[in-house]
């Protein structure tokens, strides 16, 4: 894969994140000067079995040597560009870029290296973790990749423009998980919910109230969804100053959550303060957990019209909430002709022309 790259020797890692067997690495540069410098630094650099320097490479074919220890190939592609094929392992891909920036080249995504927005668009496919998500950023690649040009952003009405941005967050949450944060009082069964939402016992369960002090994070899928599932402090009043900074980790994860589910043991009497945490989150999804269990009388009186009763003994009501989440993070999907930024640099082209435009 050829970038187009900037003026300056620059070293960038073209495989997506995480191990894998092979890992690609471009350098680019004026090779013989960088070779120089690597030399004059004592630092390790490609050893050609021909005996050739990577200047010296015929273009377009596969050589074998060695980096150092590690031996793997090389691929001259053009009169200042190199793929290094290597072995994927972290450790041997920082070794190679530590080599090349001390040599005096800059370390840059590919996607920052190359001006042409379908590099956006295959970055993010591979930062994704759904087939529905994938889904429709391949479906954005078919559309959208001359879309993000500052010509054509230029020749939008306004309502084109606006329509893309109302999608702008469906977009971003298509590689990164929708944030989904379960609070409540101490003991209604927060983790035995998540653990029956994903499936399998992630978060620690104990039948002492106050267990979780800290906000707990495992990532799923939702109706395709990638989602982000948080256990949290159960929120009380307390004397305990570790508790009292769990519970004020809760309520800031629960602030800044798409969406928030207030989970309550309907089998206890409402009390003041759990009637307070419903109130302070009105928003939020209301799930009268325990279901398995006689509700107690004091509920009756209490608005929970919309509120779920779920089991997690029983998987009562588990498909509904299910259902519900999904329904709340995507009420709708967007129609098939719409553009919209599915990442950092498509979102800043689309808010440059805004500004431009002098347009909220």
């Amino acid at each position: 894969m050829n970038l187009t790259a900037p003026d300056l020797p620059h070293v960038s890692v073209l495989t997506p994140r995480g191990r894998g067997a092979v890992a690609v690495i471009e350098l680019y540069g004026n090779l013989d000067r960088l070779e120089q410098a690597a030399r004059a630094e004592g630092l390790v650099w490609f050893e050609a079995r021909n005996g050739r320097s990577l200047a010296d490479q015929s273009l377009n074919r596969i050589v074998f040597g060695c980096w150092g220890d590690e031996e793997l190939v090389v691929c001259r592609t053009d009169e200042q560009r190199v793929e290094v094929q290597c072995h994927g392992g972290r450790f041997a891909v920082a070794r190679i870029l530590a080599d090349a920036k001390a040599a005096g080249a800059t370390e840059v995504r590919w996607t920052e290296a190359s001006p042409d927005f379908r590099a956006d668009y295959l970055d993010a496919l591979s930062r994704s973790v759904t087939e529905r998500a994938a889904g429709f950023l391949l479906h954005q690649l078919s559309l959208g990749e001359n879309f993000w040009r500052a010509e054509q952003l230029q020749q939008l009405d306004v309502d084109n423009l606006a329509e893309c941005r109302c999608w702008q967050k469906f977009g971003s949450r298509l590689t990164q998980p929708w944030d989904v944060v379960v609070g409540g009082p101490p003991n209604v069964g927060k983790s035995s919910l998540i653990n029956r939402l994903v499936g399998y016992e992630r978060a620690i369960v104990f039948n002492q109230p106050g267990t979780t002090r800290d906000v707990v994070s495992v990532e799923t899928a939702i109706d395709g969804w990638p989602v982000s599932l948080s256990d949290t402090a159960g929120q009380r009043g307390t004397a305990d100053e570790l508790e009292a900074r769990g519970i004020e980790q809760a309520v800031k994860a629960l602030q800044r959550a798409d969406l928030k589910i207030v989970a309550i043991d309907q089998s206890q009497p409402c009390d003041e303060f759990t009637h307070e945490l419903i109130q302070r989150f009105p928003a939020a999804l209301l799930v009268l957990h325990k279901a398995d269990l006689p509700r107690h009388e004091s509920w009756s009186s209490t608005a929970i019209e919309d509120a779920l009763s779920v089991s997690s003994k029983t998987d009562e009501g588990v498909r509904e909430l299910i259902n519900a989440i999904s329904a709340r993070l995507v009420p709708e999907l967007p129609s098939e002709h719409v553009v919209y930024p599915v990442t950092l640099r498509q979102e800043e082209s689309l808010n440059a022309e805004f500004n431009r435009r002098g347009l909220d």
